[in-house]
């Protein structure tokens, strides 16, 4: 039902498109001729150079004429017929071009109904495959979850719901060894990428190294790590199925971060 329907979507504005192709690779010289020499002739009228009037009715002359073929007129108006065939030459560049424009409209019809019918498929496929939506449109399962670091300092909290917060940081260890943030997704999930913000305010040079683990069995294992300045960091990992993962930061310092989501399915 639904190819049937997207076929006579499809057909009228084919076969335009088809035609004005057609049209375009026969006439293609002598429009762009016209085009050029239509150009040049309002360019004169604009700036008023010398023997403006009778320069421009030439150009404009050549471009109808040379259109004959494509779009007949009456050649009722005098060489030096002035305004008469500025008026001629426009239109008949216009009326020229109707085969072009349909062509544009044409593709822009198929194009917009190839885009509904690639949409339909992807929510069908969504429907019938949550691993199919789960690739497609990744939720953040860090989103409303606990988190608990190692130490706190400067009275912010050491554990709480949801990585992220509107402020500068969400947690802010001591000065200890590998000082790191753990989060639990509640179940195991197939996690693909990680999304991390930096203290945005100073100091983003202590989330630095930065690396990230998830517990498999009783060995938390790493899966990403970060060496270079970044405010905003981005990473696909190869998809893994944990329950917890950390972000420690080794070697002793203090450490923070502005939010952390974690996307999968």
């Amino acid at each position: 039902m639904w190819f049937k329907l997207l076929r006579q979507a499809l057909f009228a504005p084919t076969s335009t498109v088809l035609g004005g192709l057609r049209f375009w690779y026969q006439h293609r010289t002598p429009l762009r001729r016209a085009r050029l020499l239509c150009q040049c002739a309002d360019g004169l009228r604009v700036r008023r150079l010398h023997n403006w009037d009778v320069r421009s009715s030439r150009l404009y002359r050549r471009v109808a004429r040379g259109l004959r073929e494509l779009v007949p007129f009456h050649d009722d108006a005098g060489d030096d017929a002035g305004d008469d065939w500025s008026e001629i030459a426009h239109t008949t560049m216009k009326r020229a071009q109707e085969p072009i424009r349909a062509l544009a409209a044409g593709l822009a019809v198929i194009a917009s109904a190839l885009a509904v019918a690639t949409v339909l498929v992807l929510l069908v496929g969504c429907a019938i495959s949550p691993d199919l939506k789960g690739r497609l449109f990744p939720r953040d399962l860090a989103a409303g979850k606990p988190w608990v670091t190692n130490s706190t300092a400067y009275g912010l909290p050491a554990s709480g719901f949801g990585p992220s917060t509107s402020e500068h940081l969400f947690f802010h260890t001591g000065n200890i060894n590998a000082p790191h943030v753990d989060i639990d997704l509640g179940a195991e999930h197939t996690i693909r990428s990680i999304e991390i913000e930096n203290r945005s305010d100073c100091c983003k040079e202590r989330a630095l190294p930065l690396d990230v683990k998830v517990l498999v069995g009783e060995t938390w294992q790493l899966v990403a790590e970060r060496r270079s300045y970044f405010s905003t960091w981005s990473y696909d990992i190869t998809p893994v199925r944990a329950q917890k993962i950390r972000f420690e930061r080794p070697g002793s310092d203090v450490f923070h971060l502005k939010r952390i989501s974690v996307y999968g399915q």
